[in-house]
């Protein structure tokens, strides 16, 4: 009997494809069939090339910006099958069905052997035969489909994720992998790949293929930065993990962090980080995770086997593992280590996307899985802290729900949160004058006192709640308010012209 049928009932998966391939064996492949295309697009918005070259010459042909897509799907059962070798090669091409020279797609299919070798040892001729000629899930250019699914975006690591997007995309989700060029920094590879997602999300989304309420967003090793940079800047991503990429190591965790979009304190979406416990060693930064990040869930899903390679959380170490006799003694640690790592990467955008329960239940505590040894993995949480409002969401409280609870919620949440443009003094005040012009006198002197509460030094807002005060007819307080902006500009050794007005306007209140 196969292990997977061991599993407790919420564990159990409809196999429906390739039970006898070894390498779904013991993944939870779902009751979808596969398909699988490459398209390419061009954004009209972008200009790519310079008009004239490094020699001066007139840059012939396209100079916009094309995007090509590797795309898992759940669909209609066809005909033509991929086989593993394909996913060796299919990084360089730009449709499905483009045909490339021979010598181009065996030097692509040798290239991956070299790497699989030096990264685990040799392998037999025969044995790197058979697994190039393993059926793989995906059936090419399959019908998809008419129902809307998930989307799980990401920028393609060739080969590497094709396993797990084939099971993710038998689960239910559409599975979009950009390709990428090579860059000098993850800060500028992340500016080139966030507009790219962002295009392809509004393509899949024009043509029906997709659920927009439901959208992920995972990568593997060096593609994992970009999505977690993604998702602490668009709304539209409810979901993010990561897997065995060095966000928070000594050596990268710098460059990561110079990104334009690095604002941990914005990710406001469930975070999955997926690693080794040997490479977790080196994670220097991990208090941006534990802590910065601290308005998302977190789970860190640590894999415990001994020396486990980097890619051994990808297709390549994976299937190493399976087929090639060059893991030793440890391959079926391996082998589970990789299977643990897709069940927790599947029940977790099912919980985030689907709202599944039985993926709730199996994220909330470490469960069983079969006979897979449990001293392979420890799983942590770190639930979200509340964010204080922005500027929007205070002022749509206090029009809803009162003043003095939407001060209330900030002054309960702004010590935790940095970021909010609450904290900017001419936020607080700008309002405080809305409401003082509608003559809502008490909304804007709660907001101008909650002002002078966060910047307690600054003579013009007390100032400003002089003249809320004033403004109200409460002479008194007015008088009172002026009196401490008197006091703190006294401390000033010179005044600038406009303290100088503040000073003149408090001397008017209190005469």
């Amino acid at each position: 009997m196969p292990r997977f049928l061991l599993l407790p009932a919420l564990l159990v998966y409809v196999v429906a494809y390739g039970q006898a391939n070894l390498i779904y064996k013991e993944l939870p492949v779902g009751k979808y069939a596969v398909g699988f295309q490459i398209f390419t697009l061009t954004d009209d918005t972008r200009i790519v090339q310079p008009e004239f070259n490094y020699l001066g010459e007139k840059t012939e042909g396209d100079r916009r910006k094309k995007i090509t897509v590797h795309l898992w799907y759940p669909a209609i059962a066809g005909h033509k099958k991929l086989r593993y070798e394909d996913y060796c090669y299919n990084s360089i091409l730009k449709t499905t069905n483009e045909t490339i020279d021979a010598n181009q797609k065996s030097g692509q299919i040798n290239g991956k052997r070299r790497s699989v070798e030096g990264w685990f040892g040799k392998t037999s001729d025969d044995d790197w035969r058979k697994l190039l000629e393993t059926p793989m899930l995906a059936y090419v250019e399959a019908m998809p489909l008419k129902e809307k699914f998930p989307l799980l975006i990401g920028m393609l690591r060739p080969l590497s994720t094709s396993v797990t997007n084939e099971v993710l995309a038998s689960n239910g989700y559409v599975v979009a992998m950009i390709c990428q060029d090579n860059f000098a920094s993850f800060a500028l590879a992340t500016i080139d790949a966030i507009p790219d997602m962002r295009m392809i999300i509004s393509h899949l989304e024009k043509i029906g293929r997709i659920d927009p309420a439901r959208i992920g967003t995972f990568g593997f090793s060096g593609s994992g930065f970009s999505q977690v940079l993604f998702a602490m800047n668009d709304y539209k991503i409810k979901a993010v993990a990561d897997i065995e990429s060095g966000i928070y190591m000594d050596n990268l965790f710098q460059n990561f962090s110079n990104s334009n979009y690095y604002m941990p304190a914005k990710l406001r979406v469930p975070f999955l980080h997926i690693f080794s416990r040997d490479l977790s060693k080196q994670e220097k930064f991990i208090d941006e995770f534990e802590h910065k990040t601290k308005f998302a869930k977190r789970y860190r899903l640590l894999l415990k086997q001994p020396a486990l390679h980097h890619w051994d959380f990808a297709s390549e170490g994976y299937t190493s593992a399976i087929y090639l006799n060059n893991r030793g003694d440890q391959k079926e640690n391996i082998r589970q280590c990789f299977e643990i790592a897709t069940y927790y990467l599947l029940h977790f955008f099912n919980a985030q996307l689907k709202n599944d329960k039985h993926s709730i239940a199996f994220l909330s505590s470490k469960p069983a899985l079969g006979t897979r040894l449990p001293s392979l993995w420890d799983i942590s949480i770190l639930n979200a802290s509340k964010p204080a409002p922005d500027r929007t969401e205070f002022e749509y409280i206090v029009r809803t729900k009162g003043v003095d609870e939407a001060i209330s919620i900030v002054r309960n949440t702004i010590k935790e949160d940095t970021l909010t443009n609450l904290l900017q003094w001419f936020t607080l005040n700008g309002l405080g004058y809305n409401f003082l012009n509608e003559k809502k006198y008490k909304e804007a002197i709660e907001i101008f006192k909650l002002n002078t509460e966060l910047h307690p030094t600054d003579p013009n807002l007390f100032d400003s709640l002089a003249e809320g005060y004033e403004t109200s007819g409460d002479k008194e307080k007015a008088r009172t308010t002026s009196g401490i902006v008197m006091e703190l500009l006294s401390r000033k050794i010179s005044l600038t012209d406009a303290e100088k007005g503040l000073k003149q306007n408090a001397e008017k209140r209190l005469n």
